[in-house]
């Protein structure tokens, strides 16, 4: 569609479902507060909201608490100073600002003081209802860069016990499941596969939204009534193909023949090929919400297994190719920003090598990105990289030969013969401790010389965590607001629906950042505002 179409047509999310008639409700339950989404954001609002005293009621078209990845950050809290990390708000305000910076500052601010300020108030709440269902708190590795511009300290938290000790990247449907348990043992109830089709908007439209009405999983309707507030906690729209069409355009075109649109599922966690289909968002522009004001986030949220990086976010520092053979950016980056510079090359391809020695670029490998591993994930020594390689090589995802001329061999859709002169120059710069074409900075300037040598290759699409974070138009308060900026009475949002806490990237900058607020720190505070006591 062109940008006329837009203002003169409807998309397919944009026109309304009849109503749902009275005499088709079976069953009408009234709380005070009612949550529409049974993820780590609904979870924890309806927590937040249950422990402050209100009287809570969870709807949630999943069959059980669900919830991807798992890192929390947080500014200050208990545990950092427990691990000896000096860390709090002010010190934060540099790592805060380069963030906002790299988005231009097209985001809003006010929510994002919310989540600095009120953090590690957030984490030490958590970590104590976490410790009642035996998870126990670990933090993530520093990130450090080698040039010193995006280093951030230990701050993302997640939690973990023995049956699951990756809390990275297993922890949150246990943390959701945690939030659960309080809720019910506070007196809220969770109705679960029961999936939230309208909101019920007062006086023709007009007025509070009071209600939303679902169906179970018997097929009834059922009206939950929510006499302060209806909260809404759906997660993205990354499978609704015309709502990412229009508001994710990018992401679309990337992802576009890559995603199972109609295959929905619920209870979603460790998928690849996007999430859900914007429930929310269609349900809130149904009664009157605006589109937040700037571009929707798509979330680069990679998990590249073909290449050697000793720590979770880090990119691999070493030699990254194109199609051409030719080198093409500075390798000090992560694996977000480094996503966007290979879209830019010729059919989005990268490749990488290195050699033996390249283990060796540290010690040990903590591949489990743990602070000081206490989450039971022992480091991985240096010497044991190489096997680890030789197993990829097997599974097909690396290759590995003794020379480089037979590396290359093995790729028929790159230019060997350039490919082999870049890695000369790539050597001959690690010799002199000066990369003459993009100053990677000599720490990781890592020669390929000692055979046996190993290879790989990627595009942007390759085990990627499609989320995409933005929605309806949301104030500070995390009221949903129509086109002229007033909040509709009744209605809210929290998690990734929440409209402007993004702007165009979610950097990784701030590891663990949409856990710690929009799902995090943000649905505490809402909770307990809700609830009363604040």
């Amino acid at each position: 569609m062109t940008l006329d179409k837009f203002e003169t047509e409807k998309w397919s999310f944009e026109i309304p479902p009849e109503p749902i008639a009275d005499s088709d409700i079976a069953e009408t339950i009234e709380s005070e507060v009612v949550v529409v989404g049974g993820g780590m954001s609904g979870m924890c609002c309806g927590c937040s909201a249950s422990m402050a005293g209100a009287d809570v009621v969870v709807v949630t078209a999943s069959s059980k608490p669900i919830g991807r990845g798992g890192s929390n950050n947080a500014i200050g809290s208990k545990y950092q100073k427990e691990m000896g990390v000096d860390y709090d708000p002010q010190k934060a305000q540099e790592i805060v600002k380069v963030e906002q910076l790299i988005n231009s500052f097209n985001l809003d601010t006010k929510k994002w003081a919310t989540w600095v300020n009120r953090s590690a108030e957030f984490m030490d709440w958590q970590i104590d209802i976490m410790a009642e269902v035996g998870l126990k708190p670990c933090l993530e590795n520093a990130y450090v860069d080698p040039d010193g511009i995006t280093s951030c300290p230990p701050s993302a938290h997640n939690f973990w016990n023995e049956e699951t000790p990756n809390g990275a990247l297993e922890g949150a449907p246990q943390q959701a499941a945690g939030y659960a348990s309080k809720i019910e043992s506070t007196g809220g109830t969770i109705y679960y596969s029961t999936k939230a089709l309208q909101l019920v908007r007062d006086d023709d439209g007009k007025g509070r939204v009071s209600a939303v009405i679902a169906q179970d999983k018997d097929g009834k309707y059922i009206k939950y009534v929510g006499t302060k507030a209806i909260v809404l906690a759906t997660g993205d729209f990354s499978k609704d193909r015309d709502m990412m069409a229009r508001y994710s355009p990018e992401a679309y075109e990337i992802f576009k023949d890559k995603i199972t649109w109609d295959n929905i599922d619920y209870d979603a966690g460790l998928v690849y090929d996007g999430l859900y289909p914007g429930d929310g968002h269609k349900m809130a522009l149904w009664v009157g919400a605006a589109w937040q004001k700037n571009t929707t986030c798509f979330c680069n949220m990679h998990i590249w297994p073909t290449w050697p990086n000793p720590e979770g976010l880090d990119s691999f520092f070493g030699i990254n190719m194109d199609i051409y053979g030719e080198r093409f950016m500075n390798e000090d980056s992560n694996i977000a920003h480094i996503l966007n510079v290979v879209r830019h090359r010729p059919q989005e391809k990268i490749f990488y090598v290195w050699d033996a020695d390249y283990a060796n670029i540290r010690d040990e490998w903590n591949l489990g990105s743990c602070y000081k591993n206490v989450n039971g994930i022992p480091s991985t020594p240096a010497s044991a990289m190489p096997e680890m390689w030789d197993g990829n090589v097997e599974q097909g995802t690396m290759i590995k030969a003794d020379t480089i001329e037979d590396l290359l061999a093995q790729w028929d859709d790159i230019d060997q013969e350039t490919a082999k002169k870049t890695i000369e120059n790539w050597n001959r710069y690690c010799e002199q401790g000066y990369d003459e074409e993009f100053q990677d900075v000599e720490s990781i300037l890592v020669p390929v010389k000692t055979p046996p040598f190993y290879g790989a290759k990627t595009t942007p699409t390759d085990y990627t965590f499609l989320t995409v974070l933005g929605g309806p138009r949301t104030n500070s308060k995390l009221q949903i607001c129509d086109e002229n900026d007033e909040p509709i009475e009744g209605l809210y949002c929290v998690g990734s629906m929440i409209g402007d806490f993004y702007g165009s990237i979610y950097s990784f900058y701030v590891p663990g950042l949409n856990l710690g607020s929009v799902c995090g720190a943000l649905p505490y505070v809402l909770g307990r505002q809700l609830a009363g006591v604040e």
